[in-house]
């Protein structure tokens, strides 16, 4: 008995299409495997995967999956970090357009959100330059999530005029966001580090001397800043301007056009904006790459791709847009008519890879999955920053990639048996048929991150590893 639908694709199956999810398997496979994932001074790997550990850890999520009949993860918006415009509606109007209007909105959010998800850690600069040293800078993603959600909610009750071509039932007319909305392209084109600091430094908690229980040796004070803000401006402006020059100033046409494929709009989200290439050229480790290198990385077998950003976006967009969304239950017998409603539901999410960031491989070397060569372990549990594309950074999101894939494979297969064993009625096959269409990397990602969420909270996890990077 087979279950599911997942499927092992490799680059070489797609001839001349570039698929960006394929890429970052197989590079990362072939790093593991081949002498390019070795330290040539010492001749050993710096990262290696347990395979006694792996399938140990994966028949336990397996386990709790068939026990709990479901892998357990929060929504996307269980905490209530993110923007869903569920208050906000077009003139008082409820029909496809203002639900289209919404998504846009949606989309708009995630786009800027996972523009700027990265590397949170540093201090500001201003934080540098000021000579505060005692400072430890205590931002998170969710403190990001939310102080964006605030600033799309903005001109959520808003009644804004209805033009006569919007009275027209034409689905042909291109969705825009308002200018009214902060994070509409036209704006993201024109923001400065200026009006972006003074956007979202006020959703942000203010600094505060650290609680004796949070105390740290050397450090005095707690900051929440949002670092490199010059490049997240510089990002967002990216952002804004692709939406504008290449997709008619909609973020709901860019994904329209990968035709309900996560693949595709990977695809067209790293052609379209080019802060989103997390690629490595082993043949050039050194040079940063440029933009005219792009056609090139696609193609070389030098290259180890990555993409976590881009990923991440489109799981957000399905989670918040696609996944689980019936149209024809939307709140009105009006509504569920345009196909654009049913964009982000994509056929192909189990294509995604996990998202090789940082808390992902710290809760696999946790549960002895990911394994650190002694010096590279030294330096993550010391606090030293790892360099930006070094061999060890390759190594850890690479061996990370190559994890998860694994582990989705084994849990699959231990559903794969309990249905295949005798007793099961046809409910129950149905059933397990369910959860193993359930089981992929993204929705491992997801549980892996959460797990590793809750154990930081609890001081109960190791340090992870640091890189000064836009990419993650």
């Amino acid at each position: 008995l087979s279950l599911g639908r997942y499927r092992m694709v490799s680059t070489a199956s797609l001839h001349h299409t570039f698929s960006p999810t394929a890429a970052v398997r197989d590079s990362s496979r072939r790093w593991m495997e081949t002498p390019l994932g070795r330290d040539a001074t010492k001749s050993t790997m710096t990262v290696f995967i347990d395979r006694d550990a792996l399938d140990k850890f994966a028949d336990e999520i397996a386990r709790s999956i068939l026990a709990n009949r479901s892998l357990e993860v929060t929504e996307w918006d269980a905490d209530g970090w993110h923007y869903t415009g569920t208050n906000y509606r077009k003139g008082g109007r409820d029909d496809d357009y203002s639900e289209l209007m919404r998504m846009e909105r949606v989309a708009l959010y995630v786009l800027t959100l996972d523009s700027i998800n990265f590397c949170f850690w540093p201090l500001s600069s201003e934080t540098e330059k000021s000579g505060a040293r005692c400072a430890k800078n205590d931002l998170e993603y969710e403190h990001l999530a939310i102080a964006l959600r605030k600033v799309a909610e903005a001109d959520d009750g808003e009644i804004s005029q209805v033009s006569e071509d919007e009275r027209v039932d034409n689905t042909s007319i291109t969705i825009r966001a308002a200018s009214s909305y902060a994070l509409s392209p036209a704006n993201l084109a024109l923001l400065t580090p200026a009006k972006l600091h003074a956007m979202l430094q006020p959703h942000f908690p203010p600094s505060s001397s650290l609680d004796e229980k949070d105390s740290e040796e050397d450090v005095s004070l707690k900051t929440y800043e949002l670092p490199n803000i010059n490049v997240r401006c510089q990002l967002l402006n990216e952002l804004g301007k692709g939406l504008l020059e290449r997709h008619d100033g909609s973020a709901l046409n860019m994904i329209s056009r990968a035709n309900r494929s996560a693949d595709a709009l990977v695809g067209i989200i790293l052609d379209t904006f080019p802060g989103f290439r997390d690629y490595v050229d082993t043949d050039q480790w050194n040079a940063p790459a440029s933009t005219s290198d792009w056609t090139s990385a696609k193609s070389s077998s030098s290259v180890i791709h990555f993409y976590k950003r881009a990923q991440i976006a489109i799981a957000d967009i399905w989670a918040a847009l696609g996944r689980g969304r019936d149209c024809n239950s939307l709140p009105s017998s009006t509504l569920g008519t345009d196909a654009r409603l049913r964009i982000c539901q994509f056929g192909d999410m189990d294509l995604i890879t996990t998202f090789p960031d940082y808390r992902v491989p710290q809760i696999l070397r946790h549960v002895d999955v990911l394994r650190y060569e002694a010096s590279l372990a030294k330096s993550v549990d010391d606090r030293v920053e790892l360099e930006k594309g070094s061999i060890d950074e390759v190594s850890i999101r690479a061996g990370t990639v190559v994890s998860v894939e694994e582990i989705v494979r084994r849990v699959k297969e231990n559903i794969s048996k309990a249905a295949a064993s005798s007793g099961n009625s046809d409910r129950s096959v149905s059933d397990l048929r369910r959860l193993a269409d359930d089981v992929s990397a993204v929705t491992i990602d997801w549980y892996l991150w959460q797990r590793g969420e809750k154990l930081d909270r609890l001081n109960l996890l190791g340090l992870h590893h640091r890189v000064r990077t836009t990419f993650y």
